[in-house]
């Protein structure tokens, strides 16, 4: 059974990397910071399971964006953006198809809500917000500001805690930027190399 759960979450990363090139590796590293977190907070095992199938797959609902939005170079027209914040929406769309990925719906659905409220797609603000989708919030931000893009190069790893602790209480939920802050260490980031795009075998 198990081994069905991870095939279907693998092919739902593949169909998505094959679309958005930025995504190639983003979603197993933000899983593997996100267990990290979740570990550091003493989260049962259950709950941590739930949490890896959502940090992977935070971003599939950029499965519907299309590819021209998804690799656009150049900043993107008002309608543009609207499109690409419609996707964690479409993620809890598409998961809620998936019987044993039902429950992870909500936090795919609000991994882009803010502390302060100004986030989406519902606006939500503080513990309103799910513990696992701010959890994946900080990881996914990490990982936005290290990887490298066609118009910039990754920051460093102090860099990208200096922002983390820059936008926690605004953006990020500041208790879990401390603890990432103490769990994910360079020495971590250098050992949590991607593997094969779309591969997920930390999952286990």
């Amino acid at each position: 059974m198990r081994e069905n759960y991870l095939s279907t979450v693998e092919a739902l990363v593949q169909a998505l990397e094959a679309k958005d090139t930025y995504t190639s590796g983003h979603s197993e590293r933000v899983g593997k910071l996100a267990v990290a977190i979740a570990e550091g907070l003493e989260m049962s095992d259950d709950k941590i399971q739930s949490l890896k199938y959502a940090a992977v797959l935070h971003d599939v609902g950029k499965i519907g964006v299309s590819e021209n939005i998804l690799n656009k170079e150049g900043k993107l027209l008002d309608s543009e953006w609207e499109i690409i914040r419609s996707h964690p929406v479409m993620g809890q769309t598409i998961i809620k198809s998936i019987k044993f990925l039902f429950d992870i719906g909500q936090v795919v659905r609000h991994h882009h809500e803010r502390i302060d409220g100004n986030g989406y797609p519902d606006g939500i603000k503080g513990i309103e917000i799910p513990l696992e989708s701010r959890i994946i919030a900080v990881a996914d931000t990490y990982d936005a500001i290290t990887s490298d893009r066609s118009y910039r190069k990754g920051s460093t790893h102090d860099e990208a805690i200096a922002e983390l602790k820059r936008v926690a209480d605004t953006q990020l939920d500041p208790e879990i930027v401390e603890i990432f802050c103490k769990v994910v260490t360079n020495e971590m980031i250098e050992r949590t190399a991607s593997t094969e795009p779309g591969q997920i075998a930390f999952i286990v």
